[in-house]
């Protein structure tokens, strides 16, 4: 089986190369897809590779925005080749569309063209540019097209074989057998147990420079310092990372997003956090206790919680207690006990010796530069999850 060298595949105008489609390339990129963005990548830039390109990413991205060189009909579009391709080799298609733009090319049912779906169909707001990557991060996520075309095709040639079969088990008089041997339970695939990647690091202000040091459990920092993290996963699953005040406030610094499936994290992906600023700075009032990085094979319910609700929409002492909730249940190995074997909610065993996927080979060196920063991520292996804890001790600026 040849491996998928992208996840999408965004369909553009050859000529767009700002604005919209770098804001939606990298945003998904953030997500953790690999993005494969139209004319860009080499060997894919037009023909059989860019028709090849669309084959080998299983989801397809159209973006409707207006021409830069003109209105629609002054000149080819190729996207339209793009386009008629994803639909031919049963591409899972989503169109990002500019609402103020008149796009034919997006055009829910255009003559000759299947008709697309309405949650195939993602308004882009330019104003709010990262809600809108984040919908279509997670109908991507969380859509079984492609999945299920796979699995119609492989139930076609599974009933052709079966009717086979059965007659010559009719002849034979091994219906009974037959049945037997094609209704057996199959196992699912077992899993390793879960391997966390990372690594902190801070920057003080001294003498009118920032400088860089590492950080790590017990650490001391100062209100006014900055602090950056680098996290990867060993399987595909998902992460988060909270942090907790002295005076017993939470708050969520991963997912950035608050929306469901957000917090989902891809093996061999390196993510920062915070993603959408180079660093969070400490508030010398709040008193910052502690960080928490969390990562396991299935979502975790009570940070969910955190995530879909806003730090005002929770008291202080309920978001408080669903951290401590989630650190007491923890199957990692040191937080939660329980007897074996253990499997995931998917019924998925956890075995040793399965190897995790490795960290990834462009690992930050360092996240600011500093010699004083590690230059390898640090390793937090657990069962069904891991949980790093970085307590802080209280620091004074020189």
């Amino acid at each position: 089986m040849t491996p998928v060298e992208h996840d999408v595949y965004l369909c553009c105008r050859d000529a767009e190369e700002r604005g919209m489609v770098s804001a939606v390339a990298d945003g998904l990129t953030r997500l953790g897809f690999r993005v494969c963005v139209a004319g860009r990548e080499p060997g894919a830039a037009q023909g059989p590779g860019r028709l090849a390109a669309i084959e080998k990413a299983p989801d397809f991205v159209l973006l409707s925005s207006p021409a830069p060189g003109g209105p629609p009909g002054s000149g080819p579009d190729p996207r339209a080749a793009d386009l008629a391709h994803a639909f031919k080799t049963r591409r899972n298609i989503l169109v990002l569309a500019d609402p103020a733009h008149e796009d034919p090319l997006a055009a829910a049912e255009p003559p000759g063209r299947p008709r697309l779906a309405a949650w195939q169909r993602v308004a882009y707001d330019p104003a709010r540019t990262r809600e809108s990557i984040a919908l279509v991060g997670h109908r991507l996520l969380t859509s079984s097209e492609v999945d299920d075309r796979r699995l119609m095709r492989r139930a076609k040639w599974a009933f052709a074989a079966l009717g086979l079969i059965l007659a010559i088990a009719v002849a034979s008089r091994a219906v009974p057998l037959a049945v037997h041997w094609w209704n057996r339970p199959a196992a699912p695939p077992p899993l390793p147990r879960f391997t966390l990647y990372w690594s902190a690091a801070g920057q003080r202000l001294q003498n009118g420079q920032w400088t860089a040091f590492s950080i790590a459990d017990g650490s001391a920092v100062a209100g006014g310092d900055r602090i950056r993290l680098a996290f990867s996963v060993g399987s595909d699953g998902y992460a988060y990372v909270v942090v907790r005040d002295a005076q017993g406030g939470v708050s969520l610094l991963h997912p950035g997003v608050t929306l469901r499936g957000a917090s989902r994290v891809r093996a061999g992906s390196v993510y920062l956090v915070p993603g959408d600023s180079p660093w969070f700075p400490v508030d010398a009032r709040a008193d910052l206790a502690a960080i928490y990085l969390f990562a396991g094979h299935e979502p975790l319910e009570n940070l969910e919680e955190l995530l879909e609700e806003p730090e005002g929409g929770v008291k202080p002492a309920a978001r408080l207690e669903l951290l401590t909730s989630t650190l007491a249940g923890l199957l990692d190995g040191k937080h939660g006990t329980a007897q074996g074997p253990f499997r995931s909610r998917g019924g998925r065993e956890i075995v040793d010796g399965l190897q995790p996927v490795p960290p990834p080979a462009g690992w930050p060196a360092s996240l600011t530069g500093g010699s004083g920063v590690p230059r390898a991520p640090a390793i937090q292996t657990g069962l069904l999850s891991a949980v790093v804890e970085i307590r802080i001790a209280s620091g004074t600026q020189d």
